[in-house]
């Protein structure tokens, strides 16, 4: 008779992978590892958590487990109780839950999400304020996690908009969306806290691709070691990210001077931001954006040449370059 040894193998999971996400703040001692503030998933997909609170001003964040280092947003969120209320908090953990990758939004009832726009004034508020709570304030979203905003926006015209949560700037939930409205027929905004996603029912969409051109001028004061980029708002420019390589179109007469082009697919918001990168990519522009609009009357679209951080100087001369891809494209703007 033979003998079977059975071998159990105990696995011992990190206690950091058993600990759900949690609200840590003033209102529990800032503990992390209170179960009594664990968030619960929601049918909606959101994580939340409601609490009974007394009267006065509280701070607090998002913490992803049971200890520190998986917190968010970098600045403490607040709100004041006038009176006794319950407060409820809504969470999004991001695409990989457990990595702090700057996707993980929260926010709480006493502030709903509000609509921040150069439509605001139209509206009786200011334009791109954030702490408007009377103007644009999303509803509805405690019942599904999707919230919304309707209003009729005139005069007729196009309009920019962006979802603002708690009031405060401290958490992007995107780019800026362009929309028209007819000044008649209402504009509704929505927000799908789930995966972060604001759409609205007028947004402008460019109706077909369209390449466009960048230039930038490095005056001679500004030096860039190795390889120069833009990066900007849009996905086809890596939505803030590395960026696109650019060329020199004439390095023999003006190696000062870098161009590429970038195809904007059909489909994509027309309004753009965007800066430039030198030193192989590694040292950004150090003042406010660009901006652009996509022209889609046309296939192709070539934008007036950028000097790096606004310098005042004139674009270097390029009238003799060396056909290639990228000059073939804007070498009419230095003829």
């Amino acid at each position: 008779m033979r003998l079977i040894a059975a071998i159990v193998i105990a696995l011992v999971v990190p206690a950091y992978a058993l600990a759900g996400p949690s609200i840590v703040g003033s209102m529990q001692g800032w503990d992390p590892a209170d179960p009594a503030y664990d968030l619960a998933i929601s049918a909606s997909d959101v994580y939340e958590l409601t609490k009974p609170l007394v009267a006065g001003f509280y701070e607090y964040k998002a913490v992803d487990g049971d200890a520190w280092g998986l917190d968010f947003p970098v600045a403490n969120q607040t709100f004041t109780l006038a009176a006794d209320d319950d407060v409820t908090w809504f969470v999004n953990l991001g695409a990989n839950v457990g990595v702090k990758e700057g996707d993980e939004y929260v926010f709480h009832s006493m502030n709903p999400p509000i609509v921040a726009g150069d439509m605001q004034s139209e509206l009786g508020g200011v334009d791109w304020d954030p702490y408007d709570t009377v103007n644009s304030v999303m509803q509805n979203g405690a019942v599904d996690g999707v919230w919304e905003f309707t209003a009729i926006i005139e005069p007729a015209g196009d309009y920019q908009g962006k979802v603002v949560l708690n009031n405060n700037w401290d958490q992007s939930t995107g780019d800026n969306v362009s929309f028209y409205s007819d000044g008649m027929n209402p504009v509704t905004f929505t927000y799908d806290m789930s995966n972060n996603t604001t759409t609205v029912s007028s947004q402008v969409v460019t109706q077909q691709d369209v390449l466009v051109t960048f230039t930038v001028c490095l005056p001679d004061t500004v030096e860039s070691f190795f390889d120069v980029c833009v990066t900007g708002s849009h996905p086809s420019l890596t939505s803030w990210g590395f960026g696109i390589l650019m060329g020199q179109p004439c390095p023999e007469i003006q190696a000062k001077l870098w161009a590429v082009d970038v195809m904007f697919p059909a489909g994509s918001d027309p309004y753009v931001e965007y800066k430039y990168k030198k030193d192989d990519c590694q040292t950004w522009e150090n003042t406010w954006n660009h901006t652009f609009s996509i022209d889609d009357s046309s296939p192709t679209q070539i934008l007036l040449p950028d000097v790096w951080e606004y310098l005042a100087t004139e674009c270097p001369d390029c009238s003799s370059p060396v056909e290639d891809a990228s000059w073939g494209t804007i070498k009419s703007i230095y003829r």
